[in-house]
């Protein structure tokens, strides 16, 4: 895999992170999902693989930071797309922008 793929891939489990974290996963939420997985080029082998943890209630592979940390605008840009797409932000939402924002090393 290549290493944009790997950021791609990355960045999905920690969407999918995002998406679980009020307890609930809107439809929109899912469709924002595959349609970010689509527009990157997500592998289908990972991409069948991380849909069927959230399937099955499984638990989700943590995301990979230090490949994150490689581009941290493109990843709070799409963690803040993907809390906006389901039309209402829970504060388990901001709270977990703001620690991906702590761990990624962004300050404002």
């Amino acid at each position: 895999m290549s290493p944009e793929e790997q950021f791609h891939v990355e960045v999905l489990k920690l969407l999918l992170q995002v998406a679980t974290v009020d307890g609930r996963v809107a439809h929109s939420e899912i469709g924002h999902i595959l349609d970010t997985a689509r527009g990157m080029s997500v592998p289908l082998p990972e991409l069948a693989a991380l849909t069927r943890c959230l399937r099955n209630n499984e638990p989700l592979p943590p995301p990979n930071m230090g490949i994150l940390r490689t581009n941290p605008s493109a990843v709070i840009r799409e963690a803040k797309a993907l809390i906006a797409s389901d039309g209402s932000v829970h504060a388990a939402e901001i709270e977990m922008l703001r620690q991906i924002r702590e761990l990624l090393g962004v300050i404002n």
